[in-house]
């Protein structure tokens, strides 16, 4: 979006998302209760994570150990622990505005947030 006209401070920013469905039923079902109860479940036990069920069917970004270790070949056939839309979802609402000339105008993020 491009301002054309000065605007003194403060400026608020209000955005609205649309089609973000994370009450979706595919979504909200997406998840193995068994699993992240601390039980191992094999890949043919977690139909109800479809459609992410197994390491390959994580973005490249997962596909590693918690030390940042990437999977081996073997791994990627393993179950996504844990597995499903729910555990693998992330929102960034990230912005940053900046000037004509491509400087950045800071943003102020306290007290932001109910």
């Amino acid at each position: 979006m491009n301002i054309t006209e000065k605007i003194v401070a403060p400026v608020y920013v209000y955005y609205q998302l649309d089609n973000f469905y994370q009450n979706h039923r595919r979504y909200v079902k997406s998840r193995s209760f068994s699993q992240l109860q601390g039980n191992y479940l094999g890949v043919n036990s977690l139909t109800e994570c479809d459609p992410i069920t197994k390491n390959t069917h994580l973005v490249s970004s997962y596909r590693a150990y918690a030390d940042g270790t990437p999977f081996g070949p073997s791994d990627m056939e393993l179950p996504a622990v844990p597995c499903g839309l729910v555990a693998k979802s992330v929102f960034n609402d990230t912005y940053l505005f900046q000037k004509k000339d491509g400087t950045n105008i800071p943003i102020n993020e306290k007290g932001i947030a109910w």
